[in-house]
């Protein structure tokens, strides 16, 4: 049987981490971990779970403590997942989404 901890560590996700990426799907905690091991396994997947992190930090008011909690969370994911691709700049993106015939 697995434990949570096996589960973070096949992710390679902290806690805090899967629980940004829940607040800002809109998540159970288990379907953000999936989603961002999921992640991970894009060329994208660190700017992703970086810009949630973000993003969640900038959303809604937070009291100082908390604010401060994120920022600090949102500075050790960038060391955890430092990875520069920029999904934007993507030749993918340049190509659009592919039709179907």
């Amino acid at each position: 049987m697995l434990t949570m901890e096996d589960c973070l560590g096949l992710a390679d996700l902290e806690a805090e981490e899967v629980a940004q990426i829940a607040a800002h799907e809109h998540l159970p905690f288990m379907t953000a971990l999936e989603k961002g091991a999921s992640l991970l396994q894009e060329p994208w997947g660190d700017a992703a779970v970086r810009q949630m992190v973000w993003d969640n930090l900038y959303r809604r008011p937070h009291n100082p403590a908390e604010a401060a909690s994120l920022m600090t969370l949102y500075n050790d994911t960038c060391t955890r997942h430092p990875n520069p691709f920029d999904r934007r700049t993507s030749p993918a993106r340049a190509a659009g989404p592919q039709r179907r015939h």
